[in-house]
């Protein structure tokens, strides 16, 4: 039997480029949270385990260094690993601005070294990429395992570089060659992630929002990453993932699964799972199973890319519960039909949404719902619609994002070819929650002030829980806000409404309002919005001073 041939053992170098940014705005949770860099520790763990000649791999994660000091540490991660190849993790537009001087320094350090490319933003400008940056040598196309292992493998780099349809070169893009994505069908390999790589101490993920959260109760949030399955069958406009990982589901197998689990309970001690995946609830039997055996590890668990309201059952909300899912997100996107049939194509019907609601609150559970705003082709009367829809079916919070035209989704495809966005909009032009969409009937900064009145609405002013008398809740919701946006005037003011409601310290309760005044006066624009919603707040305020 002919043995296999080994080749030499390579060096590989993955840097992570810097994505924190502030995010502004209460639509948002407040900023971006340096977490675990979860793809990159996926494709080193899943070449660790099958390289024929396990090479040296290093992980340099440039969000851990102050701008000024990122030269150097990309220098010293150099020099202490003499890599073959380094791999450059590009996962947000936002990104980019820093590859040109990244990928620069390594060539000018050695420029023998193979400089590659990955990562979603990657995936879907991979043909923008390489007339722009002179110093990287290819990108590769969706998923990077497969594709990094045979590079790592292959006796000669750059021949497979340009023999393999994954990565785009320069030779692809004069071939006018169109990439095509090397899926890994069996994602066992991919789940024991191997944390050893990087200091996890250095790492702290934010919880989603929920009244529910670890934050304020515990002294040490112990959060850690899962994704169990790739892919996605649904077409929603606005979004990209189909072109990340396909149309078709795979999973992980559940055995696998509970298996990391309970290494990572045993090993780091975590008491906050967040699973990202984007169809948990789609293969029902496997959702059950897997939600059944995760109980035993009695952790809070969160699934922040949300839920689709079709597959909620009696059944699976009572398993959910039980392993310790306290807060359910909802993929609804809009309360308008026609917005949901005609512009968004997301197989959702309306009628699903409260059933599956009742069914949720039934388990003690706080819901969520996510809803896009600006769409092209999107009305007043759907914007009113849905925030009719949402106090009808009395959802406790709703996020309201402005549509965004992703590269690679079919939004940015029609933006395009309309006319609706700048054709002169590069990498890194449609910034985080900028909303840049000029179709017939959306002014930006209309759009803008109307998505923002629309939570202010139904977060605030018509509160769910305050509705009801679930004061304890609702203040825990408005603290949450208040923290993580601390000039916050609404957050403040319904925080200092719940604190009266629940007979709280009336110091406490002034302080509040005194800090609601100073936000005010330092910026009008909270004192519009409560004209807006018809709230006498200077009143109210001096009132409050009187009875001091």
């Amino acid at each position: 039997m002919k043995t296999q041939k080994k080749t030499k053992s390579k060096s590989v170098l993955f840097i992570i480029l810097p994505y924190m940014v502030l995010i502004r705005g209460s639509n948002s949770d407040g900023g971006s949270v340096l977490t675990p860099p979860y793809g990159v520790l996926s494709i080193s763990s899943y070449i660790k385990k099958n390289a024929t000649n396990v090479p040296s791999i290093s992980i340099l994660d440039l969000n851990l260094y102050p701008q000024e000091e990122r030269d150097a540490a990309v220098l010293v991660a150099l020099e202490t690993n003499q890599p073959d190849i380094v791999g450059i993790s590009m996962m947000f537009d936002f990104c980019y601005k820093h590859l040109n001087q990244v990928s620069r320094t390594i060539k000018e350090y050695n420029n023998n070294v193979v400089v590659v490319v990955g990562g979603n933003s990657a995936t879907v400008s991979w043909n923008m990429i390489l007339p722009e940056q002179g110093h990287v040598d290819a990108i590769c196309y969706g998923e990077g395992e497969l594709p990094l292992l045979q590079l790592i493998e292959a006796e000669n780099i750059f021949e497979t570089l340009i023999n393999d349809p994954t990565w785009v070169t320069r030779r692809s893009l004069v071939d006018k060659r169109v990439p095509r994505v090397n899926y890994l069908s069996d994602l066992n390999d991919l789940i024991d992630v191997d944390y050893e790589l990087i200091n996890v101490e250095d790492y702290s993920t934010k919880e989603a929002f929920s009244p529910f959260s670890l934050s304020s109760t515990v002294n040490k949030v112990k959060q850690f990453l899962l994704v169990t399955s790739r892919g996605c069958p649904f077409k929603c406009v606005f979004c990209a993932a189909p072109a990340l990982h396909g149309k078709k589901i795979r999973y992980a197998d559940v055995d696998k699964v509970i298996e990391h689990v309970r290494f990572l309970v045993k090993k780091y001690n975590i008491n906050v799972l967040t699973i990202h995946d984007d169809q948990i609830l789609l293969n029902r039997a496997r959702a059950r199973d897997f939600f059944r055996r995760l109980a035993e590890f009695k952790l809070r668990v969160e699934i922040p890319s949300g839920l689709s309201v079709a597959f909620v059952d009696e059944e699976i909300a009572e398993l959910m519960k039980a392993a310790g899912v306290d807060t359910a997100i909802l993929a609804i996107e809009s309360g308008s039909s026609r917005v949901l049939n005609e512009i968004i194509r997301k197989p959702l019907r309306l009628e699903q949404v409260k059933p599956a609601i009742e069914i949720l609150r039934n388990n003690n559970m706080f819901i969520r719902a996510c809803f896009v705003v600006g769409l092209p082709g999107e009305l007043d009367e759907d914007r009113v619609e849905t925030v009719r829809f949402i106090k009808e079916v009395e959802l406790d919070w709703a996020s309201f994002n402005l549509a965004t035209p992703l590269r690679g989704s079919e939004l940015y495809r029609i933006c395009l070819e309309n006319g609706y966005i700048d054709p002169s909009f590069g990498i890194g032009d449609l910034g985080l929650h900028d909303y840049v969409i000029n179709a017939p009937g959306l002014i930006p900064e209309d759009i803008k002030r109307k998505s923002y009145l629309m939570n202010l609405d139904v977060n605030f002013v018509n509160n769910y829980r305050m509705r009801i008398g679930d004061y304890p809740i609702a203040r825990a919701c408005f603290e949450d806000v208040a923290t993580r946006h601390e000039n916050h005037a609404f957050a403040h003011y319904y925080l200092a409404k719940s604190l009266e409601a629940l007979n709280e310290d009336k110091e406490k309760i002034n302080e509040t309002m005194f800090r609601v005044k100073k936000i005010i006066s330092e910026d009008r624009v909270w004192q519009e919005y409560f004209d807006y919603f018809d709230v006498d707040i200077k009143a109210e305020i001096n009132s409050k001073l009187k009875n001091k």
